[in-house]
């Protein structure tokens, strides 16, 4: 089955612009209206979301655990929220149009979060329950070229890509699929205006970067921040290795900065640097 159909297949209505590029309607309470790219074996998908949040209510949206692999992410001057995911496409018809399904129901899904979630209370993302992972993961990473370690309980630990700086990814199960991440930012003492200023940060890098997101969680007194790949099901070994190359440029791209916004006063300037945000919620 061609890419043409199985977005066809997943959308209200899906028009071809050219040999790589389609709009897609999506309906589920609220319209979307989606982008779709072909890009180098990549599908990226893209949507303005048309809500603009209150800048007190970024945390809500950098915190936010998506159960889908899509992101939340936000491009100066801001003008709304948009919704992305960016993935490889397996080679089998069959697994290409299962991960299409996938990323557009979590399109669906993740604007009924937004809705929900930017009128309500801040809140960073607590750890979820940790799911075994695939059997045959290590054999994955090992036909991907990754180097990994195993630990106690099940995780994998890999070696991120990232020049001088040694940054590991921990692999680990999440719900029927498997969790990338790798964990860029701690924090104890973290207040108002420097939690906004890494959430915005935060929301510009997932506009930036491909198929990583980024996430934000509490560890009881200790705010910890990163980006994580998600895949939906077992993933191949060629998903794998897309995983934790996108991780790796995360961390050669973000890690610097992060640990920069540590500091208080740079966060603020950070902060300040920036364009109001212009808001309706």
């Amino acid at each position: 089955m061609t890419l043409d159909k199985h977005l066809a297949r997943c959308a209200q209505e899906c028009r071809q612009l050219d040999a790589d590029r389609w709009s897609l309607a999506l309906t589920n309470g609220h319209l979307l209206t989606v982008s779709a790219r072909h890009d180098e074996g990549f599908l990226l998908l893209d949507a303005d979301t048309g809500v603009r949040p209150a800048e007190e209510r970024l945390s809500a949206l950098a915190g936010c655990a998506l159960t889908s692999a899509v992101k939340f992410a936000m491009r100066r001057p801001w003008p709304a929220v948009r919704l992305r995911a960016e993935f490889p496409l397996p080679e089998e018809s069959g697994a290409a149009g299962e991960r299409i399904r996938e990323h557009l129901d979590g399109m669906r899904s993740a604007l009924d979060e937004l809705h929900a979630r930017i009128p309500g209370e801040d809140a960073a993302e607590q750890p979820g329950a940790v799911s075994a992972i695939p059997d045959n993961l290590t054999e994955l990473l090992k036909d991907a070229g990754w180097v990994y370690h195993e630990r106690p309980g099940g995780a994998l630990l890999v070696d991120l890509e990232t020049g001088s700086r040694f940054l590991q990814a921990e692999i680990g199960g999440c719900g029927a699929g498997v969790q990338f991440r790798v964990t860029l930012y701690r924090n104890n003492a973290a207040g108002t205006d420097a939690g906004r200023s890494l959430c915005l940060y935060l929301l510009e890098a997932n506009a930036a970067l491909r198929y990583a997101r980024a996430f934000l969680r509490r560890e009881r007194e200790v705010l910890a921040a990163g980006f994580e790949v998600r895949v939906e099901g077992a993933p191949s070994a060629a998903e794998a290795g897309h995983a934790l190359a996108a991780l790796s440029v995360a961390g050669l791209q973000c890690a610097r900065e992060m640990e920069a916004l540590l500091d208080g006063a740079v966060a603020g300037i950070y902060r300040s640097a920036r364009p109001a945000l212009i808001h309706n919620v």
